[in-house]
């Protein structure tokens, strides 16, 4: 009897140790894996030693057709113009850059106008090109957590360097002139920076306020065969302007991409 009731005893002691190991073994497997870290991110801390690359794009285009003004008529005028931009710049502290850029531009413009009631036609087509050097220090200010998200202020001295010939017809008479201008100033662009990965970034930014003196030579020519009066005639001049500019321009808001590292 008594080896029965141990047999008994020890018979439910195992059991116990077997259902208890099979529930341990079933808990451990029914556990939910550990939740995966997303492989996209986005934003960057910029500190001293970041270096960045990046252009940006302007452009603008207009065409318009039978304008009637208060003293001249416009037949049409179609404008076409690009404007891009490339720099490079190196943080010298958080969110502080400094760096240089180059900029190349090109305009054309055609013009068909009637004067004083229709008595007075001029045709005007124009073409120029334009290039640039710029230095320049920038400020970032972050506006979110991660970094994502900036306003930007960049301050710039420029050399620009434009030229190009344009054409002018008053009646029948066709008057060639070329010029060229050498200007330098200084430029304000704010703008706005949104990372969407570590590295990559949209720049938008805008040039809003400007100071630039120019000097600019120009020299016109006529046919031989169909000179006008030599009292209608323009001679060579050269030019000095110097301009603030507070205005809005499509051709100085820039939409690009930069990259950071």
């Amino acid at each position: 009897m008594k080896k029965s009731f141990l047999f008994l005893l020890f018979g439910i002691l195992i059991a116990n140790l077997t259902m208890g190991r099979t529930e341990f073994v079933l808990s451990a497997k029914t556990d939910d894996p550990p939740a995966k870290s997303s492989p996209y991110s986005a934003g960057k801390h910029l500190v001293k030693g970041v270096w960045s690359l990046g252009g940006t794009l302007s452009a603008k285009s207009t065409e318009l057709s039978n304008i009637d003004l208060l003293l001249a008529d416009v037949e049409t005028f179609d404008q076409h113009a690009i404007n891009l931009r490339l720099e490079g710049s190196y943080f010298i502290k958080e969110n502080l850059s400094v760096g240089l850029g180059v900029q190349f531009g090109e305009s054309k413009v055609n013009l068909v106008v009637d004067l004083l009631n229709n008595s007075f036609q001029r045709e005007i087509r124009n073409f120029k090109r334009s290039y640039g050097v710029v230095g320049f220090i920038k400020n970032y200010i972050p506006i979110s957590e991660k970094n994502v998200f900036f306003i930007t202020n960049q301050t710039e001295l420029f050399y620009g360097y434009e030229n190009g010939p344009s054409e002018t017809y008053v009646g029948n008479i066709l008057e060639r002139k070329y010029s060229v201008e050498n200007s330098m100033g200084l430029n304000i662009r704010p703008g706005i920076l949104i990372f969407f990965t570590d590295n990559f970034a949209f720049d938008l930014n805008m040039g809003v306020l400007g100071f630039s003196h120019s000097l600019e030579d120009v020299s016109y020519t006529y046919p031989p065969n169909n000179l006008p009066p030599e009292s209608d005639r323009k001679i060579d001049s050269q030019n000095k302007s110097t301009n603030l500019n507070l205005k809005f321009d499509l051709l100085k808001v820039g939409f690009g991409f930069s990259y950071y590292f």
